[in-house]
C-alpha cells in the first residue's frame, strides 16, 4: 500500500500552526464540531481513539472536556507536534500506528474520532470494518468525509491549493457515504454537518460552510450496529 507519511511529516509544522491560530482566534471549527458530536454521542469520561490524530489538537480538546483519549498517527512529524502541546493533567496520550488500521484491539473504545482520514484509505470498506471491530457494542464513530459536491473543494483542486490532494483516494456525496457506512456495520440516522470552506475566514459568511454545495467536509455521527 502506498504510504504518504513523508507528505504529512512535511506539512506537520504548518498544520499545527494553522490550527493553533484558529484556536487562539476562537474559530477552531473542526475541533468544536467534533467535540460537540462527542458530547452528544459518547458517555462522559468515555475512552476515545483519535485515529489519524495529526498534530493532536482535537485529542487535547476532547481530553480537556473530560474524555480519556488515545491519539494515534502514522506520521512521526505529526506526532511530534502533538506531543509538544501542554497536556499536563489531561488523560491523553499519543502513539504511532500504521498507515492503515490493523492489529487494533477488539472492542476497546467507546468512540472513535476520524477527522479527514478515510479519504486517503485505498480500501475504505476495509478501513471502516477495522474501526468497527475496535468499538465497543453500540460504540460511536465520529467521522468526516471529503464532500465531492463542494465548490470549495473544486476551487482548491483547480488552483492546486490543497497540500493533501496528491494523497487523497476518495471523495463522496452524502448518499454514497451513508451507503458505505451501512454496508460496513454502521447506522447514521442524522445527515452530516458540513464545514471547511472558502468563507471560513470571513465571520459573517461562515454559515455558508453548512451547505453541502459549499462545505468541503461532512461530519457524521455513526453508531456501530
Amino acid at each position: 500500500m502506498e504510504d504518504f507519511t513523508g507528505l504529512f511529516d512535511g506539512i506537520s509544522p504548518e498544520a499545527a500552526n494553522t490550527w493553533d491560530k484558529q484556536i487562539e482566534a476562537g474559530r477552531y471549527v473542526r475541533g468544536e464540531m467534533f467535540l460537540k458530536a462527542a458530547k452528544s454521542s459518547v458517555s462522559p469520561g468515555g475512552y476515545i481513539l483519535d485515529y489519524g490524530c495529526g498534530p493532536g489538537r482535537i485529542s487535547a480538546l476532547l481530553a480537556r472536556n473530560g474524555f480519556r483519549v488515545l491519539g494515534r498517527d502514522p506520521s512521526p512529524g505529526m506526532l511530534a507536534m502533538a506531543k509538544k502541546q501542554n497536556t499536563e493533567g489531561l488523560d491523553v496520550e499519543f502513539q504511532p500506528c500504521s498507515f492503515a488500521p490493523k492489529e487494533m484491539p477488539s472492542e476497546a473504545y467507546d468512540g472513535i474520532v476520524c477527522s479527514s482520514v478515510i479519504e486517503y484509505a485505498p480500501d475504505p470498506a476495509q478501513f471502516l470494518m477495522a474501526l468497527r471491530s475496535s468499538l465497543r457494542p453500540a460504540g460511536t464513530l465520529l467521522i468526516s468525509f471529503a464532500n465531492n459536491l463542494s465548490l470549495t473543494r473544486l476551487y482548491y483542486n483547480l488552483k492546486n491549493r490543497d497540500p493533501y490532494q496528491a494523497a487523497r483516494k476518495n471523495t463522496w456525496n452524502w448518499p454514497q457515504f451513508r451507503e458505505l457506512l451501512q454496508a460496513n456495520g454502521f447506522t447514521a440516522d442524522q445527515p452530516p454537518r458540513y464545514f471547511y470552506s472558502l468563507s471560513d475566514r470571513v465571520a459573517p459568511l461562515r454559515f455558508l460552510a453548512a451547505s453541502r454545495f459549499w462545505g468541503g467536509l461532512g461530519l457524521v455521527i455513526a453508531k456501530k450496529k
